[in-house]
């Protein structure tokens, strides 16, 4: 098996540990707890919104492994803030997303 095939079967867990390091180095370069809980609220809310778009379209295991990086690295660069709180808004927006997206306040 070449390098690009093994790539090309490992692509999420790749994916998870490059946004698992950015996820890191982009909390641990904020200092104010508010940015810290404002960014990942925003990266519930895009997760949401594509977790929206593709449900029963496709596979969703690679996308969570995905999802799961960014958020495990970010909640272990946020020195400044709490990190139950970094879950919690997380999931807040998560969450607060797919309801508007359902409900049809925001298209998709």
């Amino acid at each position: 098996m070449t390098s690009g095939e093994t790539m090309w079967k490992n692509w999420p867990e790749i994916l998870a540990l490059g946004l698992l390091i950015i996820g890191f180095f982009l909390a641990i370069s904020m200092d104010n707890p508010f940015f810290v809980y404002f960014v990942v609220f925003l990266a519930g809310i895009l997760a949401g919104r594509y977790y929206f778009t593709k449900i029963g379209k496709q596979p969703l295991f690679p996308f969570f492994l995905i999802i799961i990086g960014f958020l495990i690295g970010y909640a272990l660069g946020s020195f400044s803030a709490s990190r139950k709180i970094v879950i919690i808004l997380f999931i807040i927006g998560w969450v607060a997303s797919h309801y508007i997206h359902k409900k049809g306040y925001i298209p998709y």
